[in-house]
């Protein structure tokens, strides 16, 4: 059996609906950091500091393209910004121990012993399980480049540690980023920006998906299951969002868009490649900021995403998956992607055709021989022996 592109879709759609997610934890996350910002903001008030603290969401959960772990064992991230509004006044070290830090041990959801990372503080949930927070304190930018630009904690390991504010811009990346996925092809005049989906609210957007959204999820289960014995080098979210964002041409299918990431990932990164031949994937939402900096101190995580990229032009030969037969399909999907994943999604599709054969909706087509609903050919179905029709 021959597989055709509009069969190939039905696998990647049906992938990527099974690694998604679910509105109901959506949902969980949501209430929880919404919670976070109002038990704060009481606390403040309780306490006469009258501090001013927006919390939201931001990476994964904001973008729509958090996915399941691989294992029941793993956690979900929710990355999270709590910005101090009017605490322009407290140094980075200040902010980040002696004001946030003590909010979030005394929020009674959470374990008392929270762990401190370079940028934000780790959380973990006594009542969720396999559900975890990072929470980075954050203040206004002194010199904003837009309405949306915060500076954030850094704790400098390399220098002793210092506690610094480092510039960013999370609200920014994911206005980028949706930008990016409501563009629409128009053939030979060029790209037209959809307005339909401008205003929808995020758990819509964890819902109604965009072809790049369930594109970038499928590419960060690859990544997770390549290297789920080294998660040290695996390539950061940050980096495969960016990249896809920037290669996406508003392609209509999820197919069409992992072939077109996979054809022109490489080209990409070469028309960034600086004098000294180091790589740079810059913030789309903030100047000055690469995502890959830390590339030329750790060469090896620069080796390890080229080393993906090899396998994932291995893995997304259309001509390869197009040429394969329904076993070696199951494969290819579950050594890529999962057994657990990949047993479902054929074992489904196998139940759909069966049912639709049955119903004589999927026909033989004369052409190529495919089960098909554009086939002519009736199947007679199955009966077992001495069944009377």
């Amino acid at each position: 059996m021959a597989y055709s592109k509009e069969q190939l879709e039905r696998i990647f759609s049906d992938l990527a609906a099974r690694i998604n997610i679910s509105d109901a934890l959506f949902k969980v996350a949501d209430e929880e950091y919404t919670a976070l910002g109002k038990w704060i903001n009481n606390e403040t008030e309780k306490n006469g500091t009258k501090y001013k603290v927006l919390i939201y969401p931001q990476g994964s959960f904001a973008l729509g393209t958090v996915i399941k772990p691989i294992s029941d064992e793993d956690d979900y991230d929710l990355d999270l910004v709590c910005l101090v509004e009017n605490g322009m006044n407290f140094s980075a070290k200040q902010l980040k121990l002696d004001v946030v830090k003590p909010w979030l041990i005394g929020y009674k959801k959470t374990k008392n012993d929270i762990e401190e990372k370079r940028r934000c503080w780790h959380l973990e949930y006594e009542d969720v399980p396999h559900f975890h927070m990072d929470v980075i304190p954050a203040i206004p930018s002194p010199f904003p480049n837009s309405d949306s630009t915060i500076s954030i904690t850094d704790k400098n390991v390399d220098r002793s540690p210092v506690y610094e504010y480092q510039e960013s811009n999370p609200k920014g990346y994911v206005q980028w980023f949706f930008q990016r996925c409501r563009q629409k092809k128009m053939g030979s005049s060029g790209l037209e920006v959809m307005s339909e989906m401008a205003q929808q609210e995020d758990l819509k957007r964890n819902k109604n998906k965009t072809q790049l959204q369930k594109a970038v999820q499928i590419l960060k289960r690859h990544r997770d299951v390549m290297f789920k014995d080294d998660p040290d080098n695996k390539p950061i979210s940050i980096i495969i969002t960016t990249l896809a964002g920037q290669i996406y041409h508003g392609e209509t299918t999820i197919l069409d868009t992992l072939l077109g990431f996979v054809g022109e990932v490489e080209h990409y990164l070469k028309s960034h490649c600086k004098e000294d031949g180091s790589y740079s994937i810059p913030n789309p939402s903030y100047n000055g900021e690469d995502f890959a900096d830390k590339w030329k101190d750790h060469p090896e995580r620069q080796t390890a995403f080229f080393s993906w990229i090899k396998q994932l032009q291995s893995d997304f030969n259309l001509e390869n998956l197009m040429n394969q037969d329904r076993v070696a399909m199951g494969n290819i999907v579950k050594e890529a992607f999962g057994s657990t994943t990949g047993k479902a999604i054929f074992s489904q599709m196998g139940y759909e055709e069966a049912n639709e054969v049955k119903d004589g909706i999927r026909k033989v087509d004369t052409v190529t021989g495919n089960l098909s609903k554009t086939g002519i050919v009736a199947i007679s179905p199955s009966r077992h022996y001495g069944e009377i029709q």
